[in-house]
């Protein structure tokens, strides 16, 4: 938990420190999820991000916790960590780093490094309206489970296929959709990950913003007593600035 708050202790640092440039803006949310798969229930969920936005040089990072307790019991918990560098992102292609953390025992997860370095082709864009785009990465996951299993690796390097169209509505809806197809080098058809997700993002005011997000994984091989398939629908308000 210390390393937790640490985290977002340094994202706000960062956050106040760039705030007066206008090519940083940030966001910060808070709603619930409800799950189905290795939780069955409603969660709180807290989130936040900085993004700069560069035709040069782009980079974000964000954070999202959620917790749930009933009867002071524990039956969710997790927290997960995105950074990510683009350069270029404008262009037809462009190159692209990330990183990401998850630590959630509920589906398994002791903690989860994925480090990724791959390649954005877009397909169409019409600035201010849509974009969409297709990519290609190579993905190093290190992972530690929650139980000890010779069929779960520590450590697997991925194929990323990911499609991914944004399309501007009107002045306040926008609508997204990302598809993730992650097998593993090592077995193809065995060990793979499928991940969906589609928003649809609401402008309320200048800053306030409704977003709603379904959000679909199905992982081949999970550990004993962990089941393949989760599905989260999430609602929150959300403060961009």
């Amino acid at each position: 938990m210390k390393r937790k708050l640490f985290a977002i202790v340094l994202m706000l640092a960062c956050v106040a420190t760039v705030s007066a440039q206008k090519k940083w803006s940030y966001n910060l949310g808070f709603g619930g999820e409800l799950k189905s798969g290795n939780v069955n229930s409603i969660t709180f969920n807290n989130n936040g991000g900085i993004e700069r936005n560069d035709s040069v040089l782009s980079c974000s990072a964000d954070y999202s916790i959620i917790y749930g307790e009933k009867d002071q019991v524990k039956y969710d918990e997790g927290f997960t960590a995105n950074a990510k560098v683009d350069l270029w992102q404008y262009d037809r292609w462009s190159p692209f780093a990330s990183v990401s953390y998850i630590n959630n025992k509920f589906k398994g997860y002791e903690y989860k490094t994925s480090l990724l370095l791959g390649a954005k082709y877009r397909i169409y864009t019409l600035p201010g309206v849509c974009d969409y785009s297709v990519s290609a990465a190579l993905v190093y996951d290190f992972v530690q489970y929650t139980v000890e299993d010779e069929a779960l690796k520590p450590q697997v390097m991925r194929l990323s296929l990911r499609a991914k169209g944004k399309h501007k509505i009107s002045d306040a809806v926008t609508v997204k959709a990302t598809v993730f197809y992650q097998p593993s080098f090592y077995d193809f058809a065995g060990d793979y990950i499928v991940t969906g997700i589609a928003s649809l993002e609401s402008k309320l005011s200048a800053h306030l913003f409704f977003d709603i997000n379904f959000n679909y994984e199905y992982r081949s091989i999970v550990p004993e007593g962990i089941k393949n398939q989760d599905i989260i629908t999430t609602a929150s308000l959300k403060l961009k600035f």
